[in-house]
């Protein structure tokens, strides 16, 4: 009986500690954790070379899950819960169709991946554009949704009803680079050539590059042939195209560089879609 009385209290005295125990424990201190755990209890005797081997082996596995969920950044995981849960007069939408051999694609406008929005317009003069723009004053960031969860209906219908589709993003960099990816590993490779003798600092992506954007999940692959090319601008690259880089200002300050690089793109595409 005696022993059954402790055992009750041990169980209040584990609640009572579990109640004094932080409310959250992040990702990182749980990987952190499960290490030293692991760690610890590989056999003392082993030879320390062999400690270590295991542990080079195992903390890849460990802290993934940390740099995974830091990666995944975006607060919405579709379109249609952003509509949700953001004002509509916040962001908006533009389309206009034309030839269906290209589709012009920026999903990150406005002041989500600032100067996409300007060149898009740019570049899609005479050709199909679908452009997403966040109109906050501030806090556009909340409104980015990654290329492999953006299903804005009229988006993913456009985008199948062509046979290629440029995709413009944008990169935190202030550096001034541009990276061409894509799944059309032909024409991407002929892009950054043409850019490179123009004078413009691309480079060409592996398919392993996180800019890459060779996922069969990203919208701009959707094509009716499954052919993208992806362009990837570092902030201080798309800074140089403006006198002005603000949201109201941009669309009145487009400079030299700004037009000569987009008149690079657009001959691009006459000269090998069209």
């Amino acid at each position: 009986m005696a022993k059954r009385v402790r055992r009750v209290d041990r169980k209040a005295a584990g609640k009572e500690a579990e109640q004094k125990k932080p409310s959250k424990v992040t990702l990182f201190c749980r990987s952190l954790q499960r290490l030293k755990h692991l760690y610890c209890n590989i056999n003392i005797q082993m030879p320390s070379i062999t400690k270590k081997g295991i542990l080079v082996l195992i903390l890849p596995f460990l802290l993934l899950p940390f740099f995974q969920a830091n990666a995944a950044s975006d607060i919405y995981g579709s379109f249609e819960e952003l509509k949700l849960n953001e004002n509509p007069s916040d962001f908006s939408i533009s389309t206009r169709e034309h030839n269906p051999s290209v589709l012009i694609l920026a999903i990150h406008g406005g002041g989500i991946e600032p100067g996409t929005s300007e060149l898009a317009r740019e570049i899609a003069e005479n050709r199909s554009l679908y452009l997403f723009e966040g109109l906050k004053s501030a806090g556009n960031a909340a409104l980015h949704l990654t290329s492999s969860h953006f299903d804005e209906p009229k988006a993913v219908q456009m985008v199948k009803e062509h046979s290629n589709v440029i995709s413009l993003h944008g990169y935190g960099s202030d550096d001034k680079k541009i990276k061409i990816g894509g799944t059309d590993r032909e024409r991407a490779e002929l892009l950054t050539d043409v850019l490179k003798r123009h004078g413009y600092p691309a480079v060409l992506l592996g398919i392993n590059d996180k800019y890459a954007g060779v996922s069969p999940n990203n919208l701009a692959n959707q094509s009716s042939s499954g052919l993208s090319i992806q362009i990837e601008m570092s902030t201080g690259f798309r800074k140089s195209l403006f006198d002005t880089f603000t949201l109201k200002s941009r669309a009145s300050t487009q400079n030299g560089t700004f037009y000569q690089f987009t008149k690079t793109i657009s001959d691009f595409i006459s000269d090998n879609y069209e």
